[in-house]
Parts: structure tokens; sequence; C-alpha cells
């Protein structure tokens, strides 16, 4: 008998075959593509909660797996009638369960959605209406929405999930996908296009989550992001959520908790790194600002917000390779992004962070070139900065507070406050929008008990000025196009006043002699020369290239020197004249003088001379001496 057993094995098998041959050659039969491609529809409308409409018929292939595939879908928000589709696909590929489908079902095992063109309203808005159409659907996706929001609306703080019953759903792979959809504030139309990846969401009650890349603004981006409780997210409540974004110009990397209901809002933790930031803010769109760039910048703080404000709290942040902590709050308003906050950094370069925030000048080649006032209407910023150090081109600061502020067409930086050249100084800039293209520029400066040294040398006066310590005001204002022609067409004045100090190449013996035998001579003959004094004080008008000596005057043992006239400021040219008022010894009084008697006025010794040439090679020309 052993030869029994196998005769039926081998029967066995072959009836197995001929009833699994019989039933592919039966299965154009059985199963019906138009029941398919109704099916199909009724199936997509419960996952979406949309109307969907298939124009062409289903085409149904059982090789290698069992699979339908629409072409020309169309899924519409069934309270919009008019406007664009949610969605318009070219084609739509399911993979079917084939023992479902011989039992009349239809259940899916994965999708393909080949370029599929998404239009939203807003993205957080949209989201949360197919929440609402999901919640008005029928199937078993419309049951457990309707579950969800039942356990919502009993506890919001706290959903109890355990009434929620779960059904799978399934995972849709996008192929060339495109996005277009409108800014939430602004309603600038936005695209994102080329989008492929996977969106996995096996059963209602898990994790949903999406991987892949796109091209938003001309750089590739890749996408990784995942809902723990997705579905408490599209009912209204609040799910963990992480997403992780990664292109050239920013990674990004939230994990934390969102809300897309009405009252959405998301906290957690964010970490950023750009190696631009100003190529961040173009590529985002967020401002377009001019001057030189804004080098690295990375980020870690806690964040919270809704879909128009964000803030940056207990942050920790790199500019320019200067680190910082603080608080940074970001305002999405309609016309124009504020950004307002506090910055403490240990060392900062301000000209290198603030020439990004407004266009400051750096070099010869900058200083020519037109000075763009667009963002000033693009950005409202508050941004209060302190540093122990700081540098400003060639000048060191410390114990800095500063701000930058640019709202309603104007923008300043101010430093209110800090050490440098030996004493206290304040500066502030300013630039403001007049319209019909015309742009003003104001321009402060205060120093108080202050090293003359580097003041001069910063004022472009060289190195012949020796002076001690004493105080200077600068105040320029007018318009501005470019950094160039700032001394040609500004306004302001000019204040100096300092204590003992000394000019090279001026002697007063040699001056007074040169007076009696000769009609000019040049400073720079006798370079090691020194006139000390004890006191210095000028002031000056500027208006239109040339600064005007209102008072000017040098103060010495031997006598006082008092200067008028004018110092053209491009060309550095001077044309002034001069006195030096030496005193006159008194004759000693006849005898027999009350001791008790007034003593007559010192009478005083004029010697008058010219100074013309320029400020490094100045020539003097003796006028009158008496």
């Amino acid at each position: 008998m052993s030869w029994y057993r196998p005769r039926n094995l081998l029967v066995a098998f072959a009836v197995m075959a001929i009833v699994a041959g019989g039933i592919l050659v039966a299965l154009p039969s059985l199963v019906s593509t138009e029941v398919i491609r109704a099916r199909l529809v009724q199936e997509i409308s419960n996952w979406t909660g949309y109307e969907v409409e298939a124009r062409q018929p289903a085409n149904i292939s059982f090789f290698p797996v069992f699979s339908a595939s629409m072409g020309d879908v169309t899924i519409r928000n069934p309270w919009q009638k008019e406007g664009p589709a949610f969605m318009q696909a070219e084609r739509i590929d399911v993979e079917l369960s084939l023992l479902s489908a011989l039992m009349g079902d239809v259940e899916f095992t994965q999708t393909r959605v080949i370029r599929p063109r998404f239009v939203l309203d807003e993205p957080i808005k949209s989201l949360s209406e197919i929440g609402d159409a999901l919640a008005r659907s029928d199937g078993r996706i419309g049951d457990v929405m309707r579950e969800a929001r039942a356990a919502i609306e009993a506890n919001p703080a706290k959903p109890d999930m355990s009434t929620v019953s779960s059904q799978p759903f399934g995972r849709v792979r996008l192929e060339d996908a495109m996005v277009t959809f409108k800014r939430p504030i602004n309603g600038t139309e936005e695209q994102i296009s080329s989008i492929t990846g996977v969106f996995d969401w096996p059963q209602t009650s898990g994790v949903a989550s999406f991987q892949g890349k796109a091209i938003w603004h001309g750089e590739e981006t890749e996408i990784d992001s995942s809902a723990t409780k997705a579905i408490l997210l599209l009912a209204g409540g609040t799910s963990p959520l992480q997403i992780n974004l990664s292109s050239t110009p920013l990674t990004l990397a939230f994990n934390g908790s969102a809300n897309i209901a009405k009252d959405q809002f998301f906290e957690g933790t964010i970490s950023l790194t750009s190696p631009s930031l100003r190529r961040t803010l173009e590529w985002s769109r967020m401002a377009e600002i001019p001057g030189a760039p804004i080098g690295s910048f990375t980020l870690d703080a806690s964040v919270a917000g809704s879909g128009t404000r964000v803030k940056f709290d207990g942050m920790t942040a790199t500019l320019n390779d200067n680190p910082a902590k603080g608080v940074i709050e970001v305002v999405l308003n309609r016309d124009a992004p504020s950004i307002s906050g506090t910055l403490a950094f240990e060392t900062l370069d301000l000209h290198s962070v603030f020439s990004g925030l407004m266009p400051l000048p750096n070099g010869s080649a900058e200083s020519d070139r037109m000075i763009g006032t667009e963002f000033l209407k693009q950005l409202n910023l508050d941004l209060r900065v302190s540093t122990q150090k700081a540098t400003a081109g060639s000048v060191n600061l410390s114990d800095v507070a500063a701000t930058a502020q640019i709202r309603n067409g104007r923008a300043m930086f101010d430093i209110g406050d800090a050490a440098a050249f030996g004493g206290a100084v304040a500066a502030s800039f300013q630039l403001a929008d007049e319209g019909d293209g015309a742009t003003i520029g104001e321009m402060r400066f205060n120093g108080t008990d202050v090293n003359s040294a580097p003041i001069i040398a910063l004022l472009g006066l060289g190195n012949r000025f020796e002076l001690g310590k004493g105080s200077v005001s600068l105040v320029l204002k007018g318009p501005l196009t470019r950094w160039s022609s700032v001394l040609a067409d500004a306004k302001g004045t000019l204040s100096m006043r300092f204590g003992s100090g000394q000019i090279r190449s001026l002697d007063v013996e040699r001056l007074l002699g040169k007076a009696k035998t000769e009609r000019f001579y040049s400073l720079n003959e006798k370079t090691d020369a020194l006139l000390a004094f004890d006191r210095l004080e000028i002031k000056a008008n500027i208006a239109d290239g040339v600064a005007a000596l209102d008072a000017a005057r040098m103060e010495n043992k031997s006598g006082t020197f008092s200067f008028a006239g004018i110092v053209t400021l491009m060309s550095k040219s001077l044309a002034l004249t001069g006195d030096f008022a030496a005193p006159v010894p008194a004759p000693e009084p006849p005898e027999g003088t009350p001791a008790d008697a007034p003593k007559p006025e010192p009478a005083l010794n004029h010697t008058r001379f010219f100074i013309g040439g320029s400020w490094d090679n100045p020539f003097i020309s003796p006028i009158v001496s008496q």
C-alpha cells in the first residue's frame, strides 16, 4: 500500500492546480472592472471624506500581483463646488486582496498616486478640513473619526482612546506630486513640486508617517515626519509629532506635539542649522535684506506657537560664529513678518551681524553701491542685543547694549551704551524711506572721556594730533543713496573738546620768525616739531561737503590760537585764517603805586596767518605780525 499515499498527494495537487487554473481563467468574468472601479471610488472617498470621480474605467492586472488602475481621477471637497479640485491625478494604482475581491469586497494593500496635483487653501487649514470631511464620510474611517471626536469632546485634555476602534488604512506612495497652496497670512501662492515619497498608516490607532523628498523654491528637501496619534490629530486633538527637514539652505528637526484644530498650536524642541541665514531667509521668502551676507546660523530652543506666532525660549544660537542666548518671537503679519527679542553674546562682530539687517558700508567697492530700501517694508524688527566684547570694524568695544529696529519704513541701529576708546560711547544710524524714491540717513556719535588718538584716526584726521582725553559729538543727516556720497550731501555738526596734547610739525617760535621773512612754508618741513597745548575746542557746521569752523581755539602757556574758515571733507582741502594771541609782559608799576591799585589788562601780541593746501600737506602764509 506504499504506493497509495503518494498517488493520493499527486491527485490532490492536480485537483488544486485545475481549480486554481479555472479561477484564473474565470477571473476576468468573476471580477467586473466596473464593480472594481465603483468600489475603488467609494473606498477612496471613505479614505478622504471627499468626492471622487474617475473618468476612465479601471484596468485590472493579475500578475505579478492583483491590482487595479484608474486614470484621470479628481478628488473634490464636497462642500466646495466651485474653484479648482483638491486633487487631480493622472493615474491611481492600487494593489488589492484577491480573496476579498472574490468575496465582493475591496481591500487595499498599497496605493500609488501618479502625478497628482493638490490645491490647498492653506496647509494647516486644509489638513483640518480633511479631518472634518472624514468625520462626515461613510465607511470604517468615518466611524473611527467620529469616535475619536467624541472622545475629545468628553475629555479634551486627555481623551480616552480605548473607546476608539482601529481600522486598517494602508500605504500611499506619491510619485511626482505637486502641491499648490496659499501662505496663511498674505495669501501669496506657493508651490512644492517633484514630491516623491510614502505615506504609511497601517492602522488608524497607530503611527502615521511620511518619508520622501520634494523641491521648494529650487532646492531639493528631504522630509521625514511622523504623528504618533494621527487619528487624534485629524480629529482635533493633540498628538506627538516629529518633523525632520534637510536641504542645502536649512536643516530642521522638531520634536514635540501639535494640534490643528481651530485654536491650532504646537510646542516642543527645535534645532536649526543654516550655512547662511540670508540664504535661508531668501529661500523661505520671509524677507530679502540687502547688504553684507549674514553667515552661518544654528539654533536650539524650546518652541511654542500657532500658525501666525512662534516663540523660541531658552534659546542657544550661533550667528557668524558668535554664540548667544536669549528669547526670540516671530509674528507672521499680513504685510511683513515681525521679529522681536533679546540676545546676549559673549563676543560679537557688530558690523558682520547688523550689516545683514541694514546696508552698512564695508570697503570702497561696496560704498559706491546703491543702498536698497525694499527691506524696510518687508520686515519688522525689534532686537535688543548685549555683549561683553564686540568689534565694529577696527573699533573694540565692551559692555555693549545695542538695538536694531525696523518699522514703518524706518531702520535704526543704536548703541545706547558701550565702553570704547578708554571712555564711554553711544552711536546710532537711521535709514528712512520718505517715499518717491527719497531715502534719508542720519548718523550720530558721542564719546565722553575718550582717548583722542583712535577717535582722530576714526574721523580720518590722520596722526598729526596727539591729544589727551575729551569729548566728541558728530551728527550727520541728509539724503542717502550711496555711502560714498554721505559727506557730500549731509548736513550736521561736529564738536570736539580735549585736554592737554600736542600737534606734530608745528613750531610756534618758527612760525613767528617766518612771519617776518617768508610768504609761506609747509608744516611738513620740520616733522620733528611739536606744539604742546593745554586745551583744544572745535565746533563746526557741516553742509554740502564742507565743514565751516564756528569756533576753534587752542590754548597753551605761550598764548591762544584761534581759527576760522572751511575744510572740504571729500578732498580735505583747507582755507583757514589763524590768529596767535600771545600776552605781552606788563611793565613794572611806577614807584609809589599802591599795592592794591588795579592792574591794567595785559596787552596781546597777535600773529595772523593763512592755512591752505590739504590736510595731509598744509601750508602757512603769515598775514600780519605785530
